[in-house]
């Protein structure tokens, strides 16, 4: 066995690490990256394999963070590190900090979906509407395909009572993600109607894609002129 002859060997401890990450065993996974990761402190992609693995566990959050600070120390310019470490500060609902790691990913290559979508999340959920449509339409030009921006767009404009361009951007999420409307229902607040348009159009688009597709621009109008049975009947 490598290992057993070569104890040291940094590329052997990494690619156990990999077998036993295949294998779901990520407390096998962690003991042999942090193996590498002690040989080679000074590389901070091992850092990153190390937090990555610790962020899929939320009672050790604490560790993955004091994981990527290290990492972020020897790269300050890893955009990688800094979206672990605003997902992290998302996760325990630390705003401000959260927002300020994404924003600072941007400055560093102004692409990057991830961040764009997850500072839009980020704003959405501290009350900052106007703001965070715009970050999220960004992220949605650069991938129009990414789920949680039409989520979170359509969640941002529904409270700034655009309620047909909330529902456009549900559709969306819909014809990504059948199952995509739960995430909108939930979130609390919402208008009452909307959550069960939202629950009543999810089932439509599960069981017929095509045929909720038709309908769904007569239940807009049956929902903008108040009729909500009439609505409701259109996507059941």
């Amino acid at each position: 066995k490598v290992l057993d002859s070569d104890p040291a060997n940094v590329e052997a401890w990494k690619l156990k690490g990999e077998v036993a990450l295949r294998q779901a065993d990520l407390d096998g996974a962690l003991k042999c990256l942090t193996e590498a990761s002690r040989l080679q402190p000074d590389n901070p992609d091992l850092l990153v394999s190390v937090g990555d693995i610790l962020m899929r566990r939320n009672d050790r959050l604490d560790a993955a963070l004091a994981v990527f600070e290290r990492a972020l120390k020897l790269d300050p310019g890893n955009e990688r590190i800094l979206i672990s470490k605003g997902s992290i500060h998302e996760r325990r609902e630390q705003w401000e900090e959260a927002a300020e790691a994404f924003r600072a990913a941007l400055l560093i290559d102004p692409n990057l979906v991830r961040a764009r979508s997850s500072l839009g999340a980020v704003l959405f959920k501290t009350g900052h509407y106007d703001e965070a449509s715009r970050e999220l339409r960004k992220a949605i030009e650069m991938s129009p395909h990414d789920l949680r921006s039409h989520v979170f767009l359509g969640l941002a404009q529904n409270h700034l009572g655009n309620f047909e361009m909330a529902l456009d951007e549900l559709k969306e999420s819909l014809l990504i993600d059948p199952h995509s409307a739960n995430q909108l229902i939930g979130v609390r607040e919402q208008q009452p109607q909307f959550l069960r348009l939202i629950d009543l159009l999810a089932k439509a688009y599960e069981a017929s894609p095509l045929e909720a597709g038709r309908s769904y621009d007569l239940a807009v109008v049956y929902f903008f002129a108040g009729d909500y049975d009439s609505a409701w009947k259109c996507l059941t």
